[in-house]
């Protein structure tokens, strides 16, 4: 019965003691987490002391499953810190902090998908992926890597688009894997088509094929020069450039043309233009005729009417008179070259709008 007694005796004094025991609280030791590993926090026990019952609450309440429990369980994706307050039933006040954070892999992944042209090399990895402690790189196929064991290797597919697969492994959590796609776009097949042959003062449109844009040069020369097929007005014997590229404007390849240019002092009359602006036989073209300074250009329209008149024809007529433009319509010209032959042309100049 004594026995008893003291056991009973022992409880209440130690109850007694605890109950005017330091009251304090513990937010517990701070924690790493997994990607998608939720972690428990708040120690054990969390609240000490005092007088019981207490009353908890966690801030900030971003990624806790309760804010008001001892031990809530945090889901975090980033840095945070957080801060218990536990109230005792007396009404004191106590509060702990413990801080939570993500593992380095959370941040770690193979980057964004990529397109690059045939031949090229490019980085692959997220621009997060560093050498962090206790974490390792393996990318697959490692073949097309300068090094498969880098944060962010340079991927070197060749002619064939690849899928690259990254296993991060780091300390104290599972393997984390994720792939990019490296797309490999083909070289357009450009061709600025045959070397022709033209007499000094003619014209010859240029045969270009195989990309999507084209830029010919030199340009000095040409009209409508980012087309695939541009009028080209050489006065000597020229190589022509043309610069294309693939569907999504990536990817570029060259090649050339010869256009070669017999010396002539023949004119060559054009009768047909077509004035809209559009930057491709905007105005009327007469080959040679600059090497016949004193000539003399009449255009008449179909009643006999004189509607342009110029001495030294600059190769300029917009089919504008005075800011006026002429209507559609065939005109009759008469071209006096003004050389010691007193040469003449006459014929019809039609323009189109």
């Amino acid at each position: 019965m004594k026995f008893k007694l003291y056991i009973t005796s022992f409880f209440i004094l130690l109850n007694y003691t605890l109950s005017f025991a330091q009251f304090t609280a513990n937010a517990g030791p701070d924690v790493m987490l997994c990607p998608g590993t939720p972690d428990t926090l708040g120690g054990n026990p969390t609240a000490f002391g005092g007088q019981a019952p207490y009353t908890y609450s966690w801030s900030p309440t971003t990624f806790l499953n309760s804010s008001t429990v001892a031990n809530p369980i945090s889901s975090a994706t980033y840095y945070i810190e957080y801060t218990v307050t536990v109230t005792d039933d007396t009404g004191a006040v106590k509060t702990d902090k413990v801080i939570v954070y993500p593992n380095n892999i959370i941040s770690i992944n193979a980057g964004n998908d990529i397109a690059i042209c045939e031949n090229q090399s490019t980085i692959i990895g997220g621009t997060n992926n560093i050498v962090y402690p206790g974490i390792t790189y393996s990318w697959s196929p490692g073949t097309l890597l300068n090094d498969s064991t880098l944060p962010r290797p340079t991927a070197s597919p060749g002619l064939t688009s690849a899928l690259f697969t990254l296993t991060a492994t780091p300390t104290g959590c599972p393997p984390k894997t994720d792939q990019v796609f490296v797309r490999v776009i083909p070289t357009p097949n450009i061709d600025a088509g045959p070397d022709t042959t033209i007499n000094e003062g003619e014209r010859v449109t240029l045969q270009g094929s195989g990309g999507n844009f084209y830029v010919w040069s030199p340009t000095n020369t040409l009209t409508y020069y980012y087309t695939a097929n541009p009028d080209a007005e050489p006065t000597v014997s020229t190589t022509y450039t043309l610069y294309g590229t693939d569907p999504s404007n990536t990817c570029p390849a060259w090649d050339t043309v010869r256009v070669t240019v017999i010396e002539s002092d023949e004119v060559v009359i054009y009768n047909t233009f077509t004035p809209n602006g559009d930057g491709n036989n905007d105005t009327w073209y007469i080959g040679n005729l600059q090497k016949y300074p004193d000539n003399v250009v009449e255009l008449y329209n179909r009643y006999g009417k004189i509607v342009y008149r110029t001495t030294n024809y600059p190769g300029n007529f917009d089919g504008r008179v005075s800011g006026q433009e002429l209507p559609a319509a065939t005109y009759f010209y008469i071209l006096y070259l003004g050389d010691d032959n007193n040469t003449k042309f006459q014929g019809t100049l039609t323009i189109v709008r």
